[in-house]
């Protein structure tokens, strides 16, 4: 019971601890160094054992840093790898760039396509204005050289918005001449009503308009006039003899500038030519039509 009671009692010695002391010291000293070296060769073959059993350094890096783990580690395959990645990368880069290229270029198209569309309906629109145009001012009489009255002048005259009307007298030959140029132009030139009018049979006009020679080629714009040629002056080629001769070129160049049409036909009348040859002469003269 005191025993018990003692705190220290447990780290006091005892006897049974005492005789292992003794039994210990009992033994020789040859005896103990023998087996002291015994024990010192197997620790070293052990200790040999366990060195070639031991994973390298490297190995225990390789092993407790694995490449998916450690950032900073890079491998054969991984590179390998993350060219793999890179090539895909780029290459879905590359696939969606050319989706995009080609979405655009269809958004191009579409828009080229309507654009096209655009001006062709802009240009049948064109197109069917002018016919009708067209199919109005033939039923006006345009398109010919009409002979017309004293009484239907003011009617012709203000009905379109450009007429030409040639004041003539059917014993003059220049006169002739006139009707013959405006009969090349009247067809292609719808633009323009082309009348003539007999200037002795129209004395107020005459008078009115002062007509004081002839032929005199009078432009109308919504029943104006605003110019007039009197003979065939700025008509007429200056190095040529014959001041009548003047191809159809001239007189519509002429009607150009006063806005009526926009003249489309030849520069030259080579066909009105005819050629003989009398008495060794050679002759080339024009050949005009007959009164209209």
């Amino acid at each position: 019971f005191a025993n018990a009671l003692d705190p220290f009692s447990g780290f006091l010695g005892r006897e049974k601890d005492e005789e292992e002391h003794s039994a210990v010291d009992d033994i020789p000293n040859e005896q103990f160094d023998r087996r002291l070296r015994i024990d010192e060769n197997s620790s070293s073959a052990l200790a040999h054992q366990a060195r070639q059993q031991q994973p390298s350094a490297t190995q225990q890096q390789q092993q407790s840093y694995p490449a998916t783990s450690n950032p900073n580690l890079v491998t054969p395959s991984s590179s390998k790898n993350n060219k793999n990645d890179d090539t895909k990368t780029k290459t879905s880069k590359n696939d969606d760039d050319d989706g995009d290229s080609d979405y655009d270029s269809e958004f191009d198209d579409d828009d080229d396509d309507a654009a096209l569309e655009a001006f062709r309906q802009k240009r049948l629109a064109e197109l069917r204005k002018s016919q009708t145009k067209q199919a109005e001012n033939k039923a006006k009489g345009h398109g010919e050289v009409r002979t017309i009255t004293q009484d239907e002048f003011l009617s012709q005259c203000t009905s379109s918005e450009y007429v030409a009307c040639h004041f003539f007298h059917k014993e003059f030959e220049r006169c002739k001449i006139m009707d013959h140029h405006l009969k090349r132009i009247a067809p292609q030139h719808l633009t323009c009503k082309f009348v003539r009018i007999d200037a002795e049979k129209a004395p107020f006009f005459v008078v009115k308009l002062k007509i004081q020679t002839l032929p005199t080629l009078l432009v109308f714009k919504d029943g104006k006039t605003i110019e007039r040629l009197v003979g065939f002056e700025d008509l007429a080629d200056v190095t040529s003899k014959d001041p009548d001769d003047f191809p159809t070129s001239r007189l519509g160049y002429w009607l150009e500038k006063t806005g009526a049409i926009e003249y489309e036909g030849p520069d030259s009348d080579d066909e009105d030519y005819k050629e003989t040859n009398r008495s060794g002469m050679h002759h080339r003269f024009r050949v005009y039509d007959e009164d209209i």
